[in-house]
């Protein structure tokens, strides 16, 4: 009981002292962190830096791994670009051994703590209104705390040591490291905090409780248990999400692998990096000196790995959006071949108008409790349509044949079709149809049945139809029974405005997937590029 007192103490104080740290260290940088993180990550060097740096500079490995997940869901860095970071902080969380060895458990604790967070308490209560300097005064607490608690565990420790030596740990084999990998694991998973866990095992080292090769093997544990921050974050997560978790959790096992497999070279590295520095014989600088050293060694094993490694990553957790926003057809190697490339344009610019047709479909039928889900495969489309442009950019700066020549205008307002399609059809979420009564039933009827036809719901999909004369005059018969039935008072101005509102609507749909199917239709006959009869790609905007 004389040593749990003060094992638990230590470890709740420093915990709550990293927390301090990081919440206030970040709160201090304002936004000089997400301003790093948004320009500073464009190679894989400078992603890696940016990671090691801001992990360092927080404290909180965990911290930067969810920041960057944000940045990847709002499309702000590629998963190539966010998996540097990932790697960066994973060297930048080293620093806290560091800061533990050489800082914690070589100064009068009680000196220095106890006035750091007096003063760093008292400044947050005086600077309340001033938002980073009340974040620098909390780190100062944090700082703090963060000694206190190395102090109780540094004091918990040596008194376990005289009990710990009885075991003969010294003499422990291979499966004893295995242990304490285990134990290294188990740590940081509890404490959801592997600076927590490694702070245990270099005060322990340093009481003299715990062997260099069994504290090597919990340090491992412990770069493996950080994963699963990573891995509990993205419980219901975006793909992205978990997508960046597993880039996280793939360099960390690497890492670990490599210093299980080596563990005597490793040690002996760590020997020889702090040789001739005066702080060889202390045990916890060897183990920060190893810490460093694998994830470095990680690090020089996954970077030619890396291309491979983020194709893999890709194809992890696709969503139904995604696979809607990749291009099927396009590839960058047909701009060489100008008919091969207009081909698969054509296909995929008939992928496009044929979803945005199912969207459109399912916007007229689905509840409104699936909106979200109908949003997200807007958004895909989307994407779909930005990579479409793209490959006709650059198909358009190629030597063009005549007929790329003729198709390119009718395939760019394909394209503007079928989003001015999906955008109609997401207008219409936001209207309901106000009643107005039997005598206008027949209108609704008649431009219900006109949209149907122009979005393939009347059995010809297969089959093109030009539908834009029966939509507007039932679009224009609709108008005149709204009014006439306003003039007779059978119906209110507020039903008439909505109904018109709607119908105009109901319209635009019709009309984008009437002129998007009209566009592709010179170019789709028989699965053979059709030359287009004259004036077939004249159609009104």
């Amino acid at each position: 009981m004389d040593i749990l007192a003060p094992l638990l103490g230590g470890l709740g104080l420093f915990m709550l002292g990293m927390a301090l740290m990081t919440d206030g260290l970040k709160l201090a940088a304002g936004d000089a962190l997400r301003s790093i993180l948004g320009a500073w990550t464009r190679t894989r060097a400078r992603g890696l830096v940016a990671g090691a740096f801001i992990t360092a500079a927080v404290q909180s490995s965990s911290a930067v791994t969810v920041a960057t997940i944000g940045f990847v869901n709002a499309g702000l860095l590629t998963l190539a670009q966010a998996i540097w970071v990932v790697f960066g902080s994973a060297i930048g969380t080293t620093m806290t051994g560091w800061l533990v060895s050489q800082v914690g458990l070589k100064i009068d604790w009680t000196a220095l703590a106890l006035p750091l967070i007096g003063i760093g308490t008292l400044a947050g209560l005086l600077l309340k209104g001033r938002a980073r300097a009340a974040g620098a005064v909390q780190a100062v607490a944090g700082f703090g705390l963060f000694f206190l608690g190395i102090g109780l565990l540094q004091e918990a420790f040596s008194g376990l040591a005289p009990q710990v030596a009885a075991f003969e740990l010294g003499d422990a084999g291979p499966l004893a490291i295995l242990a304490f990998v285990l134990i290294g694991i188990v740590l940081t998973t509890l404490t959801q905090s592997s600076s927590a866990a490694i702070a245990i095992v270099l005060t322990a080292s340093a009481g003299g409780a715990l062997p260099l090769h069994l504290a090597a093997g919990a340090v491992i544990g412990a770069n493996i248990g950080t994963t699963s921050t990573a891995l509990l974050a993205t419980i219901g997560a975006t793909p992205a999400a978990r997508r960046v978790a597993m880039a996280h959790v793939s360099f960390n096992a690497t890492s670990a692998l490599c210093a299980l497999a080596i563990l005597p070279v490793m040690l002996w590295l760590s020997h020889a990096v702090l040789d001739g520095t005066g702080i060889l014989q202390e045990t916890p600088a060897r183990l920060a000196a190893f810490h460093t050293s694998f994830n470095l060694l990680g690090l020089l094993v996954i970077w030619p790995l890396a291309p491979r490694l983020t194709a893999w990553l890709s194809s992890l957790y696709r969503s139904e959006a995604e696979i809607l926003a990749r291009p099927e057809h396009l590839d960058a190697n047909l701009a060489g071949a100008p008919s091969l490339a207009l081909r698969a344009l054509v296909l995929e610019c008939w992928r496009l108008h044929t979803l945005s047709l199912e969207l459109a479909r399912m916007r007229l039928t689905a509840p409104a409790s699936d909106k979200t889900k109908l949003d997200a495969r807007q958004g895909a489309l989307a994407e779909l349509a930005a990579a479409i442009r793209r490959f006709l950019e650059q198909l358009s700066t190629e030597t063009m044949t005549p007929e790329t020549a003729r198709a390119l205008p009718d395939l760019v307002r394909a394209v503007q079709h079928a989003e001015d399609l999906a955008l109609a059809s997401g207008e219409l979420a936001s209207l309901r149809r106000p009643r107005t009564g039997e005598a206008v039933r027949p209108a609704w009827d008649k431009l219900d049945k006109a949209v149907d036809k122009a979005l393939g719901r009347a059995g010809e999909a297969d089959i093109f139809t030009d539908t834009q004369k029966s939509t507007e005059k039932a679009y224009q018969r609709l108008k005149n029974v709204l009014l006439e039935a306003l003039a007779a008072g059978e119906v209110n101005v507020n039903a008439v405005d909505g109904s018109l509102a709607l119908a105009q609507r109901l319209r635009r749909v019709a009309e984008a997937a009437r002129d998007g199917r009209h566009r592709l239709e010179p170019w789709l006959e028989e699965g053979e590029i059709a030359e287009p009869a004259d004036g077939d790609s004249e159609v009104a905007p």
